[in-house]
């Protein structure tokens, strides 16, 4: 680690605050608070890079710096793109400090580190930058991903992912490297997922398809079931890994329904009369079952997978078995994490029909019902036939079915929208 004498430390907290600016660290029309806390020199000279972690209104921020003489010519990854940041001067005099991780000829210095590899990792380009990170692909052979904002402990999406790899799970770009340091993760490596085509897209293509004509989903020319199929053996399978990553818990059903029930009640009380729920709360709460647990994905739905010359891959391990401002991992029914997928259905064909004109809305609803139904068959189908799920989940196929039309609801409650709307 470098040490910072109090002009090198007031030049970098200003830097700083231009970095949170482009970063989605500003909040309200203050000025952030920011601690320098540790600075690390990847790449020493001209051009230089610094490894910057500052405490950012109690936020851990994570910004790689480039240092380059001032005037000369400097091409990003994004046309267009401005990423310089300021000047900064040290032993070596002025400098341009630039968002290495943007720059065309820093960005493969940092992939370099990261890998121990030097050799020339070709051309580099950006497939997404947001505040849960930033991700650049170097020629179809790496993928980089580092993260802005950090975890003061192990990275939840990281740590799920290597479990899943470890565990023989092999949907998924496995990772190369990981970057950490002092108990933290700041990115990774992984291979690229050849072929890649978002779920959520695929999904939208399909209902286009039925959408521009007036049968039954089956009769699209995008029919989407055979997929949904895979998509269900795919996170079977992904469950039954994670059971052997972290192993299981039991939870009694009747109290994780009054949860359930907590939350239409406060969120959305009109839900409590979803015909026929109380008769199928009823026969749930009188079976008595014990639920198995398991660290689940969190947050699963179309946006986290991706279709590829392989089949289905987990595309995003995020949120890692976290729930939105929880301090650890939560064990869950993996029939939490099928709730998800089916409610990212439901959006994807809400999400299609309010694409077409509105005076069109009203009769799309009947196809959007029977495009949902279809592919939670063809998904549940898939998904109960992967070998070693039925440890995990009821052996009342029935009472899965209703569980988790159940679980449902409740994404509905918290998020807006119920299914069938």
């Amino acid at each position: 680690m470098l040490e910072l004498d109090a002009a090198w430390r007031s030049s970098l907290t200003s830097l700083m605050a231009t970095w949170v600016q482009k970063h989605g660290g500003a909040r309200g029309d203050t000025e952030p608070r920011i601690e320098i806390l540790e600075v690390e020199e990847l790449v020493e000279g001209r051009p230089g890079i610094l490894d910057v972690l500052a405490n950012v209104d109690g936020e851990l921020a994570h910004a790689v710096l480039g240092l380059r003489t001032p005037g000369e010519e400097v091409r990003f990854v994004r046309s267009g793109d401005d990423a310089v940041l300021g000047l900064h001067e040290d032993a070596l005099g002025l400098g341009m400090v630039v968002d290495a991780l943007l720059d065309t000829e820093l960005a493969p210095l940092v992939l370099a580190v990261v890998t121990g590899d030097g050799g020339d990792p070709g051309a580099v380009s950006l497939i997404a930058d947001d505040d849960s990170g930033l991700t650049l692909l170097f020629s179809e052979r790496y993928s980089l991903t580092v993260f802005p904002w950090l975890f003061d402990r192990p990275h939840p999406g990281v740590e799920l992912l290597v479990a899943l790899d470890e565990a023989g799970f092999n949907h998924l770009a496995a990772p190369v490297a990981l970057w950490r340091r002092g108990g933290r993760d700041l990115g990774m490596v992984q291979e690229p997922m050849a072929g890649a085509a978002a779920g959520w897209a695929l999904a939208l293509t399909s209902l286009r398809d039925l959408y521009a004509g007036d049968g039954p989903p089956e009769d699209a020319g995008g029919d989407f079931a055979s997929e949904a199929r895979a998509l269900g053996v795919m996170t079977g399978r992904m469950h039954v890994s994670l059971e052997r990553a972290f192993g299981r818990r039991a939870e009694n059903v009747a109290a994780r329904l009054d949860i359930v029930a907590t939350r239409l009640r406060t969120e959305d009380p009109s839900l409590l009369e979803t015909p026929g729920l109380a008769t199928v709360v009823e026969a749930l709460r009188t079976a008595g079952t014990r639920l198995t647990t398991i660290r689940t994905h969190g947050d699963f739905g179309l946006e986290r997978v991706a279709r590829t010359d392989q089949g289905w891959m987990v595309a995003d391990t995020m949120p890692g078995g976290y729930r939105p401002g929880g301090i650890g991992p939560e064990f869950r029914s993996p029939l939490e994490d099928v709730a998800d997928m089916f409610w990212s259905f439901h959006r994807v064909a809400l999400a299609a029909a309010l694409e077409r004109e509105p005076s069109d809305f009203g009769s799309l609803i009947d196809q959007a019902k029977a495009w949902e139904a279809r592919n939670r068959r063809a998904f549940l189908v898939g998904y109960l036939a992967t070998a070693g799920i039925g440890g995990l989940v009821p052996a009342d196929r029935e009472m899965v079915r209703n569980l988790v039309g159940v679980l449902e609801l409740e994404r509905a409650a918290e998020r807006g929208s119920r299914p069938g709307d």
